[in-house]
């Protein structure tokens, strides 16, 4: 049996007990049943069920334990004939749910406490990891990045001698492609493994907006996925770096279209949120996120497609990051992914 359900056995037999000396079910001699009387033991006994039940289940329990405590105690309370503050069951009745009340509270409490400083100790435990992982990324990204420019140069010098048409020249350009295709990997490395530094500028959110949408025309119409956009209401400006902006949108706008069918369609927008802030959505109507994928696709490294680096979302959140803001991911009601980023109205500057 589950621990918890072998606590709430545990905590019923002991109700049953407490309440058994109430009634007098349990045979014992008369002078017991009079001592306990006497004594008001059997209210005093009570108390342990209901602070069992605020330990282990908290103030839920607490509540529970109590409520059914004073609702098998009412009886003997309504059958006393003299003064309310005479009455000893009813004044218990009160005890019984104040104690339920604390303990549980005060349970709640801590667990909430420690669930904090758990979560603080794995967020160290991650950041410590992401750091040295960081740091091992980015000497290999330095190691890489000097010979791939070579060959690069190198693959852009050979192809002249191969003019366009020549059975020849579309190896030098996919030679040269690919080398454009792993150094913008190894930027991405690289700006993953140091503070991403902002240069703000007023910038205009809706030529931001379509020079992204532009910036992936291309592998859209490839796989025949529809960009929509809409900035209705993004006529203002925000002091924005404007280029760490653009990638971050392009990288959602990527990531939206590679999970949206072919066929499909991406929707990239702008609108007011809560404070005055300004909130870009990219939506897609791919098959969405399993929820323990929620957060993950932020962690570096972390995809589950074949053709993917998993750097690009968590680029995308520390640009976020890096302007005071945030960015989230959500499944839609009608199918696919949403990203939310966040951007408050007070990052240095505000919106004109």
């Amino acid at each position: 049996m589950h621990r918890n359900g072998i606590r709430a056995l545990i905590v019923l037999a002991v109700v049953l007990f407490t309440l058994s000396l109430h009634y007098m079910i349990l045979p014992m001699p008369t002078a017991w049943h009079q001592m306990l009387h006497t004594t008001d033991l059997h209210r005093r006994l009570c108390y342990i069920p209901i602070i069992l039940g605020a330990l282990w289940f908290g103030l839920k329990g607490g509540l529970v334990t109590a409520a059914a405590i004073s609702t098998a105690v009412l009886p003997l309370a309504l059958r006393f004939q003299g003064p309310l503050a005479s009455n000893a069951d009813f004044v218990e009745i009160l005890f019984y749910l104040a104690i339920g009340t604390l303990a549980g509270t005060l349970v709640d409490s801590k667990d909430r406490e420690r669930g904090k400083k758990e979560r603080l100790e794995l967020d160290l435990a991650s950041a410590e990891r992401m750091a040295a992982l960081g740091r091992a990324s980015a000497g290999i990204a330095h190691e890489v990045r000097t010979p791939l420019g070579s060959i690069q140069g190198a693959a852009e010098i050979l192809a002249e001698d191969y003019p366009p048409g020549h059975a020849h020249r579309p190896f030098f350009d996919i030679l040269v492609e690919e080398c454009r295709r792993l150094g913008r990997v190894v930027d991405d490395f690289l700006d993953l493994s140091r503070p991403i530094s902002l240069h703000r500028a007023p910038t205009l959110i809706g030529p931001l907006v379509e020079n992204a949408v532009g910036a992936v025309k291309g592998p859209a119409d490839q796989k025949g996925v529809r960009v929509q956009s809409s900035v209705q209401g993004a006529e203002g400006t925000l002091p924005l770096d404007a280029h760490r902006m653009h990638q971050a949108l392009v990288n959602l706008l990527r990531n939206a279209i590679q999970a949206s069918p072919a066929g499909g369609e991406v929707f990239v927008g702008v609108r007011s949120g809560p404070g005055g802030a300004t909130v870009f959505e990219v939506a897609d109507e791919g098959p969405g996120l399993p929820e323990d994928d929620m957060e993950r696709v932020f962690e570096p490294f972390f995809t589950r497609r074949k053709d993917g680096t998993g750097l690009g979302l968590p680029l995308a959140r520390q640009v976020a990051a890096g302007h005071g803001g945030s960015l989230a991911a959500a499944n839609r009601s009608v199918g696919g992914a949403v990203f939310t980023l966040r951007i408050p109205v007070d990052i240095g500057g505000s919106k004109r």
